[in-house]
């Protein structure tokens, strides 16, 4: 976040650790062991490689460690950094153990969710208009978690029908949301929605609206190569967040 400015690694580091994390709150549903044992290593590793991006993009691995160790309370970023740490642990220790702890399996359930949600709060607490012109943004953020989780448990081989569903009732909650907050943000936010509809980030809002979400829910529908439908799905995950991430700084970055 270099200059004020979120780029490439923030986008792809809210992708990465929200259908990991939805992946493993999806994955406790289940019963059988291997599921959750996938969850959780899903969710691990979306956010080890999230707080890997987040170092690259601070530029110096020192200004992260400073984050962490440096008590903030009153940080949404240093609140989220400690969440991050903390979901990490408890995701080791599920997966470390030969037993899940109900004790570790809640606290772990309640963190993974913050780290999820909390990028949408992050996102608004800049006081840019485009996010912060609704309270919309972490629903959308957790929404979109369950939808590509969903997906990517399919991708992993998980085909049972109910996943499907989930991620078919969450894309269509997604979109009715993206557009609710379109619309709850225009007033204060013209440019930034304009950009969206018909301007410089149109491609990837109407990409996400027809190849990550349409298409699959087509797909879907009609039971047809459900693994590349999951694959769109998360391909409309990271251009959710990659139109949000750049729209929001309409005039402050071009890259």
């Amino acid at each position: 976040m270099k200059g004020g400015e979120w780029g490439i690694y923030i986008a792809l580091y809210f992708w990465l650790a929200a259908m990991g994390g939805g992946a493993f709150l999806i994955s406790l549903g289940f019963k059988d062991r291997r599921t959750r044992l996938l969850g959780a290593w899903l969710a691990l590793i979306g956010i080890v490689a999230g707080a890997l991006l987040l170092i690259v993009d601070l530029g110096q691995p020192a200004r992260f460690w400073h984050l962490l160790v440096g008590i903030h309370p009153v940080s949404v970023m240093w609140l989220g950094s400690a969440v991050l740490a903390l979901s990490g642990l408890g995701l080791f220790l599920l997966i470390i153990s030969k037993e899940w702890p109900e004790w570790l399996v809640w606290t772990t359930a309640i963190l993974v969710l913050l780290v999820v949600g909390y990028t949408g709060v992050l996102l608004m607490a800049t006081s840019r208009p485009f996010w912060s012109g609704s309270p919309l943004l972490p629903w959308i953020f957790l929404a979109s978690a369950y939808t590509t989780g969903a997906a990517l448990l399919v991708l992993f081989g998980n085909h049972d029908p109910r996943l499907r569903k989930l991620s078919f009732n969450f894309a269509i909650i997604e979109v009715l949301l993206v557009i609710a907050h379109l619309i709850w943000a225009y007033s204060q936010a013209k440019p930034e929605v304009n950009s969206l509809i018909s301007g410089e980030y149109a491609w990837a809002f109407w990409s996400f609206i027809i190849i990550g979400v349409l298409i699959p829910l087509y797909m879907e529908a009609q039971r047809k190569a459900l693994a590349l439908a999951a694959a769109l799905v998360l391909l409309g995950g990271f251009l959710l967040r990659y139109f949000i991430v750049y729209a929001g700084q309409l005039g402050v970055m071009r890259f």
